[in-house]
């Protein structure tokens, strides 16, 4: 018999389980550090008590895991043959587990990614039977169910009515992981992902008095950098749609800002431009207009005010010689790195249009049902041992002709309709949440022409926004036209809709 007390005192008893739990952990675990065992029953005592006290804390463990910073020094993960298992893997599984207990959906909310899980399932065979490298067949798989992982939690959150609470989880994981970049910049310490020397790289850096600048800089890539740049996306296309909290962009849009300008991807422009376009498509009228003006001059001011003066007041001083740097480095690159002129001589650039003649090739050798995943669809080059030579030849920066090379004709049709439907739903719905959540997932789905979100780390990333999509759409046909007219990063959102029995 479970007791249960209301009020303020539901918290004392659920704390008291909580720190109960908390110090047995401790104790094992100092105890048995070192054993492998001993860390998986820390785990699976952690996650009861997070079952028994709250199930949804579980999708902030999950959103953490997956998107903060981390030193390098932190091993995360377990290697079983050619299969790596990711802390976060196992939290984004436990995390959909309980949200399935407390929402228990109808059979049609997994239609849309049962049917992909086939596809892949079925190029992973294909992959194995034509003796392709079971390591990369597996890696490959794995990313492309980290897809599918995320739709499903996206879509369960919006069910379970937490997008408020997962926002804050975001928010938190930014605020941790913005000064976590900011030192790797600054070679305090070293995180977990890639770090690039900025000093006479192309990309916009065209002579040696352009350059000058990006000598003290690194291009740092984290985990952390795909969610960064979709939360500005979705903080512009809210601006756009409705009203949005000043509380919210304090919340969230710093530490994104952060991070996007110290990861000096270029991408972040495509994929913010291409969903203000579709937010003010989605809601043509006056009112986006001028909404639209007013983002625009406010940003432009603030970014005026903020970068000058941040110059002036830290001058003669060598964080304001690092500002100047990364400043610089990120006109080179970023803003200057769009040019044709630039572009036409970028080595970046260049690969990738190799990449793209050898996937065409790749892909008339295997039109409707491709050459299977783990495919080396090129030839190693480069340095032995660099990533040219190695997974190079099977990860390309074009995500659609990769997976048409992969999986064919049919491999494409089932990803169309795996993308396209919530985008579609979420058109037909007059709400707010659901017109940022399709504006963002386009400007994602563009960005995988020249940022393969589904082959990295950016995979969950593109199925949160695909599922919040189809969520926020699903809702919207049980709802009065109208009845959600504010943001869902403002996390006032109506109780769910269509879940199951749990209604």
């Amino acid at each position: 018999m479970i007791l249960y007390v209301r009020g303020r005192r539901r918290f004392v008893y659920s704390g008291a389980i909580l720190g109960a739990l908390l110090f047995a952990c401790f104790v094992f675990g100092a105890l048995s550090v070192r054993n492998f065992r001993g860390l998986a029953l820390l785990g699976v005592l952690f996650c009861v008590a997070v079952y028994r006290i709250k199930p949804q804390l579980m999708v902030w463990a999950a959103l953490f895991l997956s998107f903060a910073a981390l030193p390098a020094e932190w091993h995360m993960g377990m290697v079983f043959g050619p299969v790596d298992i990711w802390a976060y893997q196992v939290a984004v599984l436990l995390a959909i587990c309980y949200l399935i207990s407390i929402v228990r959906p109808r059979l049609s909310a997994y239609l849309l990614p049962g049917m992909f899980s086939f596809v892949v399932v079925c190029m992973a065979i294909v992959g194995f039977a034509t003796g392709h490298e079971a390591k990369v067949v597996v890696h490959e798989t794995q990313f492309l169910f980290e897809v599918i992982g995320g739709f499903m939690m996206g879509l369960l959150i919006v069910y379970c009515d937490y997008v408020k609470g997962a926002m804050h989880a975001v928010a938190v994981t930014l605020w941790f992981s913005a000064p976590m970049i900011v030192a790797g910049s600054l070679h305090v310490i070293h995180l977990a992902g890639a770090e690039f020397s900025l000093a006479g790289t192309g990309g916009g850096c065209s002579g040696m008095a352009r350059c000058a600048g990006a000598a003290a800089s690194t291009r740092v890539i984290t985990a952390a950098d795909d969610p960064a740049i979709a939360m500005l996306t979705a903080l512009v296309a809210a601006a756009i749609v409705g009203r949005v909290r000043l509380g919210t962009y304090l919340a969230l849009g710093p530490p994104a800002a952060i991070i996007t300008l110290l990861s000096f991807a270029r991408i972040s422009l495509i994929e913010i431009g291409v969903a203000a376009l579709v937010a003010i498509v989605a809601s043509l009228g006056w009112w986006s207009l001028r909404r639209t003006g007013i983002f625009t001059v406010a940003g432009a001011v603030v970014f005026a005010a903020a970068v000058p003066g941040a110059l002036f007041l830290l001058q003669h001083s060598s964080a304001g010689d690092w500002l100047a740097d990364q400043y610089t480095a990120f006109n080179n690159r970023v803003l200057g790195g769009v040019s044709t002129k630039v572009l036409a001589v970028d080595h970046s650039m260049l690969d990738r249009l190799a990449e793209d003649a050898n996937l065409n090739r790749a892909i008339a050798k295997a039109p409707v049902f491709g050459n299977g995943l783990g495919y080396r669809y090129q030839l190693p080059f480069g340095k032995p041992g660099s990533f040219t030579a190695g997974e190079g030849t099977t990860y390309a920066h074009n995500f659609y002709l990769w997976w048409l090379a992969k999986a064919g004709v049919v491999g494409m049709a089932s990803f169309a309709l795996f993308a396209l439907i919530p985008l579609i739903r979420a058109l037909r719905c007059a709400s707010a949440s659901a017109k940022i959540s399709v504006a963002v997932s386009v400007g994602l789905l563009v960005s995988c022409t020249v940022n393969p979100m589904p082959e990295g780390y950016g995979a969950l990333t593109l199925g949160l926004a695909l599922g919040a999509a189809m969520g926020f759409g699903s809702r919207g046909r049980a709802e009065r036209p109208g009845a959600d007219q504010t943001p869902a990063l403002t996390g006032a959102e109506p109780a769910p809709a269509l879940t199951g029995a749990a209604q």
